[in-house]
């Protein structure tokens, strides 16, 4: 299916109206490169000649960070987690430059704001460092956040909802579960990005978009080689106990070069094949889908348009090094 420049630039100014609220992990990445010409004295180590040190948003903020740059003038609220610390402090700016609404991001004092530092020498990554901490948030900063994003909802200030779950502690099966539901009376839309190391079983939602691996976690399949999609036994297997087990409206299996699977309850599998000409770097691709997808449909795009968008959105972000985004313009050209 093609789609015309005209109900493009529908969908693409309908986005621009769209309130989308964004519940999940909150992270920095942090980017330190330069050369490496010489060996330290100290230890048979490297040293590297720092010419560059980058920050961009992470995790779920990542997320937020697609959806501003697909849509600019839509309105996204963060809901999240930091540390009492300096890196919580350049984060909620870092959301604030984007035009991120932030009343949702609650300081934690008993943990670290998540960090990821990679170090770069002459363009090829060498070390990543991570700082979390991933310990169960509870008490009142979890009743704090559930009550914000549900009196949001009961006011009709969301369009849709994105879940982004990292299992760094935040999202929990019954505040999920009670949000989910909130938001389906309401006919808000709902989105997922499973983490299979922390399966949680959210029933009832609109999308989940787990990639192979994770979707084969999800269903407890041994993820064996990938077939043409169509003839994917395995796959169709993984995806009906997902269907069934999880009740979302729509499942979209991201699969790497072979793009994407959209499935349904009761309706054929509708596989995408992916549009990259070069694959440069996957990190952050996962939530260009999502966030693509999801404010597709809060736009008023049927489930195949919206995977379309997502899979050419997908297909440019990979051709880009580190966490990317796109925007309209790259889409058209890609369409």
């Amino acid at each position: 299916m093609t789609i015309s420049q005209n109900r493009l630039s529908c969908i693409f100014d309908a986005m621009n109206r769209t309130r989308i609220a964004v519940l999940g992990d909150l992270m920095l990445d942090i980017y330190i490169s330069g050369p490496a010409n010489r060996l330290s004295q100290e230890a048979p180590v490297p040293v590297l000649q720092v010419r560059k040190q980058e920050t961009r948003l992470g995790g779920a903020a990542n997320v937020m960070h697609n959806l501003m740059s697909l849509a600019p003038e839509c309105q996204v609220s963060a809901f999240g987690v930091v540390g009492d610390d300096v890196y919580g402090q350049q984060l909620k700016q870092a959301l604030c430059d984007d035009h991120i609404a932030i009343k949702g991001v609650l300081i934690d004092s008993s943990r670290r704001t998540t960090i990821k530092q990679r170090v770069i020498v002459s363009g090829q990554q060498v070390v990543r460092m991570d700082v979390e901490d991933t310990h169960a948030i509870t008490g009142s900063v979890l009743e704090q956040m559930s009550e914000l994003i549900l009196n949001g909802i009961r006011n009709h200030q969301f369009d849709a909802l994105i879940f982004e779950d990292y299992a760094k502690g935040l999202l929990q099966k019954d505040m999920l579960q009670s949000i989910a539901d909130a938001a389906r009376a309401e006919g808000i839309f709902t989105s997922l990005d499973p983490h299979p190391g922390h399966a949680m079983q959210i029933r009832n939602l609109s999308l989940m978009t787990p990639n192979r691996m994770e979707a084969f976690g999800l269903a407890g399949v041994y993820c064996s080689d990938p077939k043409d999609v169509e003839k994917d036994e395995s796959l169709k297997l993984v995806a009906s106990r997902v269907l069934e087990s999880w009740n979302p409206d729509s499942l979209l299996i991201t699969l790497g070069h072979q793009g994407m699977a959209l499935f349904r309850k009761n309706q054929e599998l509708l596989a995408i094949p992916t549009i990259a000409k070069e694959v440069f770097d996957v990190s952050g691709a996962g939530d260009t889908v999502i966030a693509t997808y999801t404010l597709c449909r809060a736009a008023g795009a049927t489930e195949t348009e919206a995977a379309q968008i997502a899979n050419h959105a997908a297909g440019i972000v990979v051709g880009k090094r580190g966490t990317a985004t796109t925007n309209k313009q790259e889409i058209f050209q890609s369409f």
